[in-house]
C-alpha cells in the first residue's frame, strides 16, 4: 500500500470525515485492483501507520467496506477479504455480465478519440506487464481499461454497480490470475473491443466485452477443476499405499 496518498503535512487541516473518505477510496480501489488475497487481514493500526494518520479514520473505512460486503468480520477478529466459493464466483460474473454489456453499449456511442487512444496505450502497458510477469500492474491496468471504457458510459449509476461487484471479485481473480494466463493472440480481446469501440458499434461492443469477461472466467474454473481432480487423485493414491 502506498503511504504517499494521504500527505502527513496536510493531516491536520483535514477533518476526520475527509480522511475516513480518502482512506476508504482508497482500499477500495485496490480491493477491486485485487491487491488484497482472499483471507488476508487488514491490521488498522498499521494502515494507519502508513497513511501516517490515527487509526480511528481507517477503522471507519474498514467498517464501511465490512457493510458493503467487501471486509467480513468476526467478533475478536481483524477484517479480512473474504474467500468466495466456485458458486459465489459465478454468481457475482453472471450479474456482471449484462451490466458490463450495457456499459459498453452505451461507451460505443459516447467515446471520444482521445479515450480510444488512452485505451491502446493501456492495452500496450498491459500487455507488457504480462509478460515481465508483473501480475498485480497487470491486474491494476486491465482494471483501468475497463472502467475507462464504462465511465464512457456516461451513466455513473451503472458504473458504481460495476465498480461494487469488481469489489467483491478482486482478491478472487487476484489470487487465481497468475496460474490461468491466456495464450498471447495477434488480435486480444481487448483490440477488438477497441475495435468496435472505434467504429462505434454498440452490441459488437458490448458482445466482446461479455467475451472478454467469460473467457477468462472459463479458464480459471477450468483451473480449479483441474487441481480439484489433483487432489482427488492424490487421495485416492494415498489411500491405496
Amino acid at each position: 500500500m502506498s503511504a504517499d496518498v494521504i500527505e502527513p503535512a496536510a493531516r491536520e487541516e483535514v477533518p476526520r470525515d475527509s480522511l475516513s473518505e480518502r482512506v476508504y477510496a482508497q482500499l477500495r480501489l485496490e480491493l477491486m485492483m485485487g491487491m488484497y488475497e482472499p483471507g488476508a487481514r487488514l491490521n488498522i493500526r498499521r494502515i494507519a501507520a502508513n497513511y501516517d494518520i490515527s487509526p480511528t479514520p481507517v477503522r471507519e473505512a474498514v467498517m464501511q467496506l465490512v457493510r458493503e460486503g467487501a471486509l467480513e468480520l468476526k467478533l475478536g477478529h481483524q477484517a479480512r477479504v473474504p474467500i468466495l466459493s466456485v458458486r459465489e464466483y459465478i454468481e457475482i460474473r453472471e450479474t456482471r455480465a449484462p451490466l458490463e454489456r450495457l456499459a459498453s453499449e452505451l461507451a460505443a456511442v459516447h467515446i471520444t478519440k482521445d479515450e480510444i487512444a488512452s485505451l491502446r496505450d493501456l492495452h500496450r502497458r498491459f500487455v507488457e506487464a504480462e509478460r515481465e510477469g508483473r501480475w498485480k500492474d497487470a491486474l491494476a491496468v486491465n482494471q483501468e481499461f475497463h472502467f475507462l471504457i464504462y465511465r464512457s458510459s456516461q451513466n455513473a449509476t451503472l458504473v458504481r454497480v460495476i465498480e461494487n461487484l469488481w469489489l467483491l471479485i478482486g482478491p478472487f481473480i487476484n489470487h487465481q490470475y497468475p496460474l490461468v494466463q491466456r495464450a498471447h493472440i495477434e488480435l486480444h480481446p481487448h483490440l477488438l473491443v477497441i475495435d468496435a469501440l472505434e467504429r462505434k458499434s454498440p452490441s459488437e461492443a458490448g458482445e466482446l466485452i461479455v467475451r472478454d469477461l467469460r473467457e477468462g472466467s472459463y479458464l480459471i474454473l477450468s483451473h480449479l477443476g483441474d487441481e480439484k481432480g489433483k487432489k482427488r487423485r492424490g487421495r485416492k493414491s494415498g489411500a491405496g499405499n
